[in-house]
C-alpha cells in the first residue's frame, strides 16, 4: 500500500536516512560515479550542466575503501564536460536515463505535472525548475521540466 506524505516529511525521512542535505548529495554523487549514469547537475549560482557523467574517482574511492580521499575529491568534483565544482556549490543532482530522450518521448511529456505542488512551500515543480535550472524563459523552462518529468 502506498502512502502519500508532504514534502517536509519527505525531507526529514531523507535527512533521518542520509545525515544531511550534503549526506544525501554525496550518496546520489557517489552512485552516478559507480554506474556512469548522466545527470543534471543544478548549481546555487551559475547555470547547470546538462547531462553530465560524474568522474569515477567519487565512486572508486568508495568501492575501494577510500572514504578518506572524499572531503578532497567532493572539494573538486570532475565532470565529463571539463567542468569542476564543489559539493557546496551543488543545488542538485538530477539522474538522467542511460540513453538519453528522444524529440518524440519529450514531446509526450504532460506538463500539467509542472503546476503540482510538490515544494517545501509549497511550490509547483514548474517553480523549482525555473529556480533551480536558472531559467531565463518559458519556453526553456519547459525543455527542463519536460527532461524532468521523463526521467
Amino acid at each position: 500500500m502506498m502512502q502519500d506524505i508532504t514534502p517536509r516529511e519527505a525531507i526529514k525521512r531523507l535527512e533521518q536516512h542520509f545525515g544531511s542535505r550534503e549526506g544525501m548529495l554525496t550518496h546520489t554523487l557517489t552512485m552516478l560515479s559507480i554506474s556512469g549514469q548522466p545527470a543534471d547537475v543544478t548549481f546555487y549560482k551559475r547555470r547547470p550542466l546538462i547531462d553530465v557523467k560524474i568522474s569515477t574517482k567519487i565512486g572508486a574511492a568508495k568501492l575501494y575503501g577510500l572514504e578518506s580521499h572524499l572531503p578532497r575529491l567532493l572539494n573538486r568534483i570532475e565532470f565529463s564536460n571539463g567542468v569542476v565544482a564543489s559539493l557546496g556549490e551543488i543545488w542538485t543532482v538530477n539522474p538522467m536515463p542511460m540513453d538519453g530522450f528522444s524529440p518524440e518521448e519529450l514531446a509526450a511529456v504532460d506538463l500539467a505535472q509542472g503546476e503540482e505542488r510538490q515544494g517545501p512551500q509549497g511550490e509547483t515543480l514548474r517553480k523549482m525548475i525555473r529556480k533551480t535550472y536558472h531559467c531565463k524563459s518559458r519556453k526553456e523552462t519547459d525543455y527542463f521540466l519536460r527532461r524532468w518529468i521523463a526521467s
